[in-house]
Order: structure tokens, then C-alpha cells, then sequence
């Protein structure tokens, strides 16, 4: 067997989220906390006593205030960055409505175990490469839809009949046909 290639390489997923000015930012901010510990380690006039003095207590609450503040912005600033807008875009830029959402997380629940596609990174090797037998071959959505239906509800029984029917019924049985019908080939 040949192993997946995944697109963009092995360490696209650590990076999907994290734009590079948001890496650049929160590298500098480790960078001026380290060379701020640094100097204050080696400053030369450090008072003897515990307490230090005045002006130094309040630096040290300052620095506590900022590192605190900092902890606290930057997750805030990565939550805001991958909000749940960002759930809805699909492979190639699509963008997926509520009804193809949910599609994909049931596709991924139950089929993209056997089967392959590429919009939610599936290398089954039971089922068909829905990207090529549906995407490539089909050229209408309606008859993507409509195919992927048919292979819900009555299962297949070419070969060895591997894939049992009703798998999913009803809305969620349309839900994964939508699904799949936009995003194959993509």
C-alpha cells in the first residue's frame, strides 16, 4: 500500500489556524518577557533586602499585570480567530450552508471510515473515492445528490455488498447527500 500525502505536508494542521502575524506576535512577546527577566536578574544595583524597593515592587506587580493580562488575550484573540464561521468553509474555499454542515459530521461519524474524501481528509480503502466516483464522475449536483440517496438507502451490493443500507434516513440521510454532492471533487 501506498501512504496518504497530505496536502501541504506532514504540519499543515498546526498551522491552519495561526496566521504568521499572530505567531510573530506572540514569539515577540516571550522574547521581551525573557529579556525582561534577564536584565532584572542582572541588573547591578539590586537592593540586598527581600522586599527591594518601592519602585521595583511596582515593576514586579506590572510585570505580573502584563503577563496575566497577556495570558488571558491571547487565547482570547485565537478563540476570536477561529470562530464558528470558520466551520463552514470546506475544501477548494466552499462555503457549506447548516444543512452541508451537519452533513459533514455525520459523514465523518459513520462513512469516512470506508470511504475517500478529500473534504474531510477520508483515505477509506473499502468504498469507493467518492471524489472521483461521484465528483468526476457525475457533472450535475442534482445527480450527485441523488446518487449518494440511492447508495444511503439501499446500501450496495456490487461485489461483496459491503456497505449496509440506511445507514442514515430521512433529513440526515439528505444532510449527508448534500454534503457530499458539493463538496466531491473538490
Amino acid at each position: 500500500m501506498v501512504p496518504a500525502v497530505v496536502p501541504g505536508g506532514p504540519f499543515r494542521a498546526g498551522t491552519r489556524y495561526l496566521p504568521a502575524p499572530m505567531v510573530i506576535i506572540f514569539l515577540g512577546i516571550w522574547i521581551l518577557l525573557g529579556l525582561g527577566v534577564f536584565f532584572a536578574a542582572m541588573r547591578k544595583n539590586a537592593p540586598a533586602k527581600a522586599g527591594g524597593s518601592k519602585a521595583g515592587q511596582r515593576l514586579m506587580t506590572l510585570g505580573i499585570i502584563v503577563l496575566v493580562a497577556f495570558g488571558l488575550a491571547v487565547p482570547a484573540i485565537v478563540l476570536a480567530f477561529n470562530a464558528a464561521h470558520k466551520s463552514s468553509v470546506a475544501v477548494g474555499g466552499l462555503h457549506l450552508n447548516s444543512q452541508e454542515i451537519k452533513g459533514r459530521e455525520l459523514f465523518a461519524k459513520s462513512c469516512a471510515v470506508c470511504h475517500t474524501l478529500a473534504a474531510v481528509k477520508s483515505v477509506g480503502r473499502v468504498g469507493p473515492n467518492l471524489d472521483v466516483k461521484i465528483g468526476e464522475g457525475i457533472a450535475t449536483p442534482a445527480g450527485r445528490k441523488a446518487l449518494v440517496l440511492n447508495a444511503i438507502e439501499e446500501g450496495r451490493a456490487r461485489g461483496l455488498g459491503q456497505m449496509p443500507a440506511l445507514l442514515y434516513e430521512g433529513k440526515e440521510a439528505e444532510e449527508v447527500a448534500d454534503f457530499v454532492a458539493a463538496v466531491a471533487g473538490h
